[in-house]
């Protein structure tokens, strides 16, 4: 006689149980994974980027990009609003792209935070290519590769005066050392419906007060820099400045050579006094032979 046999409450609740216990071991795995895997269409991202910069040094006799440039005379027109803009500038991420040829690779696949929808498409005239071109997810380190000596920490400079404050690009033969000193970095896009800072700089740690470059007087690393400040980047402050960690607890670094590593806070900012907690106008620069952002460093 055959007869249907049911499985009992027990026999259900043994294997929800190792269902249960599946989930909870693989889970992390899954997203472990996931991160693994921005971070490495990430480290790509940013080899391209820095490959394309010394394509582009190949035709400007040897020079880096400029932090961004106004074009004078030119008027464009918002692909989103059919706006006129006139004499718009244009960051060292519009002046690589003949070089790279793919505009989606300036946003970090681990850094989504959007705040005011320069990639979103957000109302308001903002989700439109023109501001990918400035706010990507990559920081250029501006301080150091456009320095203007002799400015002071508020922003205005009598090297470079007027709408821009850096200074002219400097050639990549005045860098020391190349495989470490900072090209690129994983970036905050900061900015608010009040008013927006571009993410087109890497704010290197202790910049403020370097006495060969030029920065901001909220700009560097640790509380009261822009990229940790309260309404223009959602979320905790890592005192990092511009510095995004999308990857665990780091982010990825582009070199002057054209590599690319995985960087700690701790790491990128040796040859510095800071640590978590601190402003950025106590952070210094107390090592310069173990410092990564200055084109001088090792001398």
């Amino acid at each position: 006689m055959n007869r249907n046999r049911a499985f009992t409450l027990i026999e259900l609740l043994v294997v929800i149980a190792i269902i249960a216990i599946l989930a909870a071991i693989l889970f992390p795995v899954f997203a472990q994974a996931k991160i693994a895997a921005k971070k490495a269409s990430s480290i790509s991202n940013i080899k391209q980027l820095a490959l394309g910069v010394i394509m582009y040094q190949g035709d400007v006799d040897d020079m880096f990009p400029k932090n961004h440039y106004l074009d004078e005379g030119v008027t464009i027109v918002s692909l989103k609003t059919g706006d006129p803009i006139v004499s718009p500038d244009r960051p060292w991420t519009y002046v690589i792209q003949p070089y790279v040829k793919n505009y989606p690779i300036i946003r970090d696949p681990g850094n989504l935070v959007d705040p005011i929808g320069a990639w979103s498409g957000a109302p308001g005239g903002t989700g439109w290519y023109y501001n990918w071109d400035r706010w990507p997810g990559y920081g250029f380190n501006t301080t150091f590769l456009n320095p203007a000596p002799g400015c002071n920490p508020w922003g205005s400079t009598t090297a470079n005066p007027g709408y821009e404050d850096f200074g002219p690009p400097i050639v990549a033969t005045q860098v020391n050392r190349p495989s470490n000193t900072v090209l690129f970095t994983t970036n905050k896009v900061v900015g608010s419906s009040a008013g927006a800072y571009l993410s087109i700089d890497a704010e290197a740690p202790g910049g403020l007060y370097s006495t060969d470059s030029c920065d901001w007087s909220n700009g560097g690393w640790g509380s009261g820099s822009y990229g940790d400040s309260v309404g223009l980047y959602p979320g905790n402050p890592t005192y990092t400045g511009t510095f995004s960690l999308p990857y665990a607890v780091g982010g990825n670094v582009g070199w002057c050579d054209g590599s690319v590593k995985y960087q700690k806070p701790g790491a990128l900012a040796a040859g510095t006094n800071w640590q978590i907690g601190a402003t950025n106008l106590q952070v210094w620069i107390t090592n310069t032979s173990t410092y990564q952002w200055d084109y001088q460093g090792g001398q």
